[in-house]
Formats: C-alpha cells, structure tokens, sequence
C-alpha cells in the first residue's frame, strides 16, 4: 500500500512545530507495524476550514491521478474542518478507489468503517465555528476599549500597547502627499507610478511581508484614501465572513461598526478625508465590460515576462509593468496590433505553400518519426529512474522503523529523493509535450486545417490559439512568434 500521508498544524508556533515531529512519529510506527510504503508527507501550516492549502490541493491532483492507495492522517480534522471539503475529499478519495485512515480509530475505509464519517466532519466544524466566534467576540470587547486588533497597522502608523502611534519616518508624509496628490486630481494608478519611480517604500515592505514587492499599485492608493484611521478616529469590525467555510467578505453597517472617535494622532483632517470620499464617489461611472483584444494573454514583455496590455490610441500592444508603472519598471516594447496580424498571416501562408511540397513533406515526417522514438526512448529511462528512486526510498522506511536511521537522516534523504524525483517527472512531462510538439499534430490534417484558416483571410481567435503557444515581443517592437508546430520553413 503506498501511503500519503496528510500532517496539519494551524500556526508555525514552536509548540506546533512540536507537534509536526510527533505526527510524523505516530506514521512511522503505524506504517512499520503494516510494512506499508510511503508515498509521500503533505504538510501544510494553515487553518483546517480552507481549502487553500498548498500541499492538501497537491494531495487531492495525487489522488486524481491515483499516484497512491491510502490517505493517511492523525484525525478527520487534520484533513478538514469544513463539511463540504470533507464530502469532497471523502468523494474524490471514492472515485479514485482510494481508502481514507484516522489513526484516532474513527474512520477507517480499509475496514469498512466509514459510517461515521459525516457526524466526525459535522461536529469539526462546529467546532470550528465556536471557535471562530470566541475569537470574533474577544476582538469586538479589545475593540471597544479602544485597542487596535488588526494585525498590521495602517500605512503611516505604529502599535504600542494597543494603541496606534504615528511612525518616526517618512511614511506619514507619504499619507498625506497621497490625499493632496488625489485632491489635485491624479488618480490611483498615477499616484503608485510616482511613488514607484520615487523609491517609497511600500505598505508590504513597511509591514515586513516575505513576498514584498517595491511596486506601489493603484488598489493599494484606493485602501489608503478610504481608511478613516488617518482621521484619528479608531475604526474597528468593518467586515466579517461570512462563515467559518465560506471566507467571502461582507461589509458590516456602519452603525454596528465599533468607533473610538479621537482615539490617537491625526494625519488627515476628517474635511479633508470627507472631500476625498466625495471625490471618489464622483469619479465613479459604470464601466463597460473590457474588451478581451485579440493577443490578449498571449502576446508578452521579452524583458520582464509581462502580458502585453493593448492600448487604443497606439492600436497596438504595450509592456504591462511599463503601463502600470512606467519606465522604472520596464521598457514600452510596443507593438502595432495589425503587424503581429500580417506577420504571422504571412506566416501561414508560407507554411500551407511549403506542406504542399510532397518530398519537404516526407523528410518532415520522417524526422517527427524519428524524434518521436528518441524521445520515447528517453522517456522509458527516466520513469526507470524514478522506479529505482522510490524503490530505494520505501525500503528506506523499514530502517526507520528498525531505528537503523535516525529520522533526520531519513528526511534529508526523502527531500532529495522527492527533489530528484520531481525534476525527473519534470523532464518526463517536457519530453511528452516535445512529442506532442514534433509530431505532434498530424501533417495532412494541419495542412488541411491551415487551408481552411486561410480561407477566412483574417486572423481569427480561432487561428491565433490553435497555432500560436505565445509571442515575446522585443524592447524594438519585434516579435518572436512561439508556433504550436515545427516550422518547416
């Protein structure tokens, strides 16, 4: 039996990282005493009631592809929280003809014993919602004697001791050149261009956040202009979700919000940020539905790897990081939307004229043939490779077991094993899309579909994603076209 086996912990506290290494013990044992083997750890540090769990998303692809037969874990609330998500897993697991194991006693499939799956997955999250309400109801009494209870300050200000304090730097200057810079009627996106190409730091890097970027962005300027903190006023419980399961947002009313009027230091006059909301609700007009262009999402920055935004007036294509954030960030690289048409309709035409060739297109068939077997060939050794690799790895568990080897040694081995393995599965998949690639598409049906493309005499969606992969376009304005076949040109 090939084991994943599932370990959960809800914070990355150190009590909790105690409790990791304990699961992980409880495994072993019990996989030791069946001679099972291990497939693989999924671990994830995250609440039970989402299902935005990296490794538990990576699990449930695993089990639809049933690269394992048994799902094992400490207990159902390890997997899930949330009713719905454990149905789902419960559902996939069946599907599949995947068995599901608690080592607590309560569900075990292999066994036949699973009839008490929905009351375990009910009361988890009950649990949970209790949980969470505790939890809503302390912050709302912290609220009410004026403490600040949200986890990052806003822009501009410190917390000590409950309280908001303004920072000793620049960013309460940068608040308030925000409001004045909207007053003078520059928009958002204006304003993050400016703050950008002057090296402010931003909210995430003020915060400390790992996946900091240096970009201001519009939607950040937006949450600056519509928090009533600035004011001095302490406004608190603004939004709640919905459900301990369904992590939509809802507003709360205004007078069911908690606000401590002159609760610590001013940035902005409350006028001030009034005239601002006026503002903003002025500005607003009711969109038409963006118009998807036609390279949309397929015509990129060479430089910095960005989605090329079409622009009206220039009837072509601009890098989006230059849009969004000027020159600081990237170089236009534009491009006329009619000339990425003309070139890769001249494209094709030459492409239908060359299939026609009866001995251009043997030599093309003989080489995809040829390429097809080499790759076949490459592949077979690379999946060996992988066998020997897992082989060596769920051998290595019975010496775990045994206490041949410690456990860090079989962890360290276990990373490298899967990091092997996964770069071999990498190489696998690359070489099978090569395949598909070089050979890939049938000539004769290509040819005839390139015929009847070419009967419309215009580039159509249709044409564009059957037979462009992506197009970069260079700081020059020159394309460099990605075709989903090989070119015989």
């Amino acid at each position: 039996m090939r084991c994943a086996i599932y370990i959960r912990v809800s914070t990355n506290k150190e009590e909790q990282k105690s409790s990791l290494e304990n699961q992980r013990e409880l495994f072993y044992r019990y996989i030791g005493d069946k001679g099972w083997d291990v497939h693989e750890f999924y671990v994830d540090v995250e609440t039970g009631t989402t299902d935005k769990r990296s490794s538990l998303q990576r699990l449930i692809s695993d089990a639809k592809q049933r690269k394992f037969d048994v799902i094992l874990a400490k207990e159902l609330s390890r997997l899930a929280r949330n009713g719905k998500l454990s149905y789902e897993i419960q559902d996939i697991a069946m599907r599949n003809r995947i068995d599901i194991i608690t080592l607590d006693g309560a569900i075990n499939t292999v066994e036949g014993n699973s009839s008490n799956f929905g009351l375990f997955a009910w009361l988890y999250e009950q649990e949970s919602q209790r949980t969470s309400e505790r939890i809503k109801s302390s912050f709302a009494s912290k609220a009410r004697r004026g403490e600040f209870k949200g986890s990052i300050p806003p822009y501009g200000y410190d917390v000590a001791g409950g309280v908001l304090t303004m920072r000793d730097d620049d960013t309460p200057s940068v608040v308030r050149r925000i409001f004045e810079m909207y007053l003078q009627g520059i928009g958002f996106d204006a304003i993050a261009r400016t703050l950008t190409r002057e090296e402010y730091p931003t909210p995430a890097q003020i915060a400390g956040k790992r996946n900091a970027g240096k970009y201001w962005h519009g939607s950040t300027i937006k949450l600056i202009l519509t928090n009533p903190h600035y004011t001095g006023d302490l406004v608190q419980c603004r939004e709640k979700t919905l459900s301990v399961t369904v992590k939509a947002r809802e507003t709360i009313p205004l007078d069911q919000q908690i606000v401590i009027p002159n609760s610590h230091q001013t940035l902005i006059s409350r006028e001030q940020f009034d005239l601002v909301q006026e503002m903003m609700q002025g500005r607003k007009k009711k969109r038409p539905k963006a118009k998807k262009h036609l390279f949309t999402n397929v015509a990129f920055c060479a430089d910095c790897g960005q989605s090329m935004w079409y622009i009206q007036y220039r009837k072509g294509y601009v890098c989006g990081k230059y849009q969004k954030h000027g020159k600081y960030a990237c170089e236009q690289h534009t491009i006329k939307e009619a000339t990425l048409i003309s070139i890769i309709l001249d494209d094709i035409r030459e492409l239908s004229r060359t299939l026609d060739e009866v001995e251009v297109l043997g030599k093309i068939k003989a080489s995809a043939d040829k390429e097809r077997k080499l790759r076949e060939r490459q592949v077979a050794e690379l999946e060996k490779k992988m066998v020997r690799l897992r082989d060596s790895k769920n051998a290595l568990i019975k010496k775990l077991a045994d206490g041949i080897i410690t456990d860090d040694d079989y962890q360290e081995f276990v990373a490298n094993t899967n990091h092997e393995i996964h770069q071999l599965q990498e190489q696998v998949q690359q070489l099978k899309l090569s395949a598909q690639s070089n050979g890939l598409l049938d000539l004769e049906r290509m040819k005839q579909e390139i015929q009847s493309f070419l009967k419309l005499d215009e580039l159509t969606p249709e044409m564009l994603h059957q037979l462009v992969e992506k197009i970069e376009v260079q700081v020059d304005g020159t394309p460099k076209i990605y075709y989903r076949f090989t070119n015989p040109l």
